[in-house]
């Protein structure tokens, strides 16, 4: 994950703030049940939105769908993005790349299981207790 935290002055997108803040506050999910209709879509046009309104200085996509192949190519060529494959199978051929491509800057993660065991909710954080069933 050091790549990851030497980017974390760099805003995220959008689309990405919301769906790491759906992931925060949803207490039961699974990702081998997720059928999201038009999510890459949503998480492309966002991306695109926020490269050419220049809300964004650099950009994080969270995904391993080949079909973002096009947006995260643009976004490259505009801001270092930093790509972050969910699973655990490789990375989708069509979102790989150079760091030195376009603006150059970008990074390339495979989240691992040890990733979610080793970055857990503590049972206590102040006043506030995690749930048992968590």
């Amino acid at each position: 994950m050091a790549q990851i935290t030497q980017h974390r002055n760099a805003k995220l997108t959008l689309a990405a703030r919301r769906a790491m803040a759906r992931l925060m506050l949803e207490e039961d999910w699974s990702v081998a049940a997720a059928d999201e209709k038009g999510s890459d879509v949503n998480v492309a046009s966002h991306l695109l939105i926020d490269v050419h309104t220049q809300e964004i200085d650099a950009a994080v996509l969270i995904s391993n769908d080949s079909d973002l192949r096009l947006p995260a190519q643009h976004a490259r060529s505009r801001v270092p993005t930093g790509t972050v494959n969910p699973r655990g199978r490789p990375t989708a051929r069509g979102l790989r790349g150079s760091p030195r491509d376009g603006v150059g800057g970008h990074w390339w993660y495979r989240l691992t299981a040890e990733d979610f065991f080793d970055h857990q909710l503590p049972n206590l954080v102040g006043a506030a207790r995690k749930p048992a069933a968590w």
